[in-house]
């Protein structure tokens, strides 16, 4: 089967691609190999959030020239990743993912703990606040869905009373969910948004909160209403009478699970082939090229494109893996960022910035990996796979995905 791209992971960082690419007409098939991190989500994009010395980022632009020269960010430049920003918004505006932000200055999302987060872009009809140190109101109630777990609702409040703003915590209890908490797998925040769907239900929700303290400027409920269309949301609030916004709750994560559904339906809609369930078990490589992949599913059949594009992810989705003796890249074992010292890959202080997230494939300055120190001329790595940064330190995971995606899949395109 022959591709004019193949792109080998179906996360953020590969229907980002796979999406811009096939906008143009180009060939495209994902390889991917099931669930992505997008599931972990919490309904917001992170671009930098802070600097590698854990400091707050307010202005994302103006600090990424001063962040490491391996970084993605660098690799881009910051005027090109301006461009690329405005880009990726459209880019989800299309897909039908509506989100709210701005690139020159980070706002503040309300995590599961109840704490504030820099980031980029969050979903509409989800929590914000535009400053650190406070919130938008002086009262909120705080309404769980009773026997619903995922959702902490003591670190919550603990947190929003910290950001002076007097919370009140309230149970939703009807008649629908009553039969599902009688099973614990059954309260998870995806199976719950598949029964609060129907308009039935939301009319039942909505007359539970339209019933609670009238005094209270707000309701933040979980996020678990939506999980495939944002106009569940939209009706929802329709139906209360006071402002209702959503606060992510622990995995799997509801407005994740959206992201990637909207994202894929997307991709297949312009045409791309998303083969899931599959991996990458092995390709060749010749004379600086790679010539073609195999794949689990289809064992005997080579799959060939002019271009090959790394979407893998890091170590929880096997992008990267370790032994005892060094960290690689499974399916090629392309040369990596990492230090060859096992000892140096862990920080003792578990509260630290680990040593092992900020490895990753080595690239050049067109994300092109290499092999036993030759680039492959047809091959380029995106997403949380590179090395140079640390996801989880800096808050950048999100915007490394998307950034890298949209410069290598414009590099395709134009040099075509």
């Amino acid at each position: 089967m022959k591709f004019d791209n193949i792109i080998i992971g179906g996360g953020l960082s590969g229907l980002t691609c796979g999406i811009r690419l096939s906008q143009e007409g180009k060939k495209v098939a994902i390889i991917s190999a099931g669930q992505s991190t997008l599931h972990f989500g919490s309904g917001s994009l992170d671009l930098l959030g802070y600097d590698e010395e854990g400091n707050t980022v307010e202005h994302p632009l103006d600090a990424i020239d001063h962040l490491n020269k391996n970084h993605p960010y660098r690799k881009i430049g910051a005027d090109r990743i301006e461009n690329l920003t405005a880009e990726a918004k459209k880019l989800l505006d299309e897909c039908g993912i509506h989100m709210t932000g701005s690139v020159q200055k980070n706002h503040y999302r309300i995590t599961p703990m109840g704490v504030l987060k820099p980031t980029w872009l969050t979903l509409e009809n989800y929590a914000t606040s535009p400053s650190a140190t406070e919130l938008p109101w002086r009262s909120v109630i705080i309404a769980n869905v009773a026997g619903f777990l995922d959702f902490p609702v003591e670190f919550i409040a603990d947190g929003l009373a910290k950001l002076g703003t007097r919370p009140e915590v309230e149970i939703i209890s009807i008649p629908t969910l009553k039969a599902r908490r009688h099973s614990p797998s059954e309260m998870r925040s995806a199976n719950i948004a598949k029964i609060l769907s129907s308009e039935e239900t939301l009319e039942q929700i909505a007359e539970v909160l339209n019933g609670m303290e009238e005094t209270a400027e707000a309701i933040l409920m979980p996020a678990i209403v939506g999980l495939d269309k944002e106009e569940t949301e939209a009706s929802l609030k329709q139906k209360v009478r006071r402002p209702l916004l959503l606060l992510p709750t622990l995995p799997p994560s509801v407005p994740g699970i959206r992201i990637q559904t909207m994202l894929q339906k997307q991709f297949t809609h312009l045409g791309g082939l998303y083969l899931l369930g599959s991996t990458v078990t092995n390709g060749n490589v010749s004379n600086g090229k790679l010539e073609y992949v195999m794949t689990s599913t289809m064992m005997d059949e080579k799959l060939t494109a002019d271009n090959y594009i790394l979407a893998t992810g890091s170590f929880l989705s096997d992008g990267l893996k370790s032994n005892y003796e060094r960290i690689y890249e499974p399916i090629l074992d392309l040369d990596v960022e990492a230090s060859k010292n096992r000892a140096e890959w862990i920080d003792p202080n578990v509260f630290n910035a680990q040593p092992y997230h900020s490895f990753g494939v080595k690239t050049n300055e067109n994300f092109q990996p290499s092999l036993k120190g030759q680039t492959l001329e047809n091959m380029y790595a995106i997403g949380s796979v590179l090395g140079g940064h640390n996801a989880i330190h800096q808050a950048d995971g999100t915007g490394v995905s998307m950034m890298t995606a949209l410069a290598v899949a414009n590099r395709l395109i134009n040099k075509i």
